[in-house]
């Protein structure tokens, strides 16, 4: 157990903290989720005294869910990139309509 948190935190920190792509970690930063265990794990790294890191303070189910959240912002950062930008605007969720085949084959 101890390897796969182990495992979870440097996968984390690999997939957004050491990530070139700003708009990857402006995205998972921003995610609601994100932010709810961050901030119950910022608060028990300060009562801690700061030693370590946040990730230290976290349970196996909160790692899970932040690699999940970690692997898929990393993967699809065009999508979530407009998504964020959408949500730090307050912008609604647009659906692009598209005609079908037939429509388009001709040109109606």
């Amino acid at each position: 157990m101890e390897q796969d948190v182990s495992r979870l935190k440097n996968e984390i920190t690999r997939l957004i903290d050491e990530s070139r792509d700003v708009e990857v970690k402006m995205a998972f930063y921003s995610d609601t989720r994100v932010q709810s265990i961050l901030e119950r794990l910022n608060a028990e790294w300060e009562r801690n005294g700061y030693k370590g890191i946040p990730l230290d303070y976290a349970t196996l189910d909160e790692l899970k869910q932040l690699y999940e959240l970690a692997k898929y912002y990393s993967t699809h950062p065009v999508r979530v990139y407009s998504d964020f930008i959408r949500r730090a605007y307050g912008l609604p969720e647009t659906k692009i309509k598209r005609k079908s085949w037939w429509r388009r084959l001709f040109g109606l």
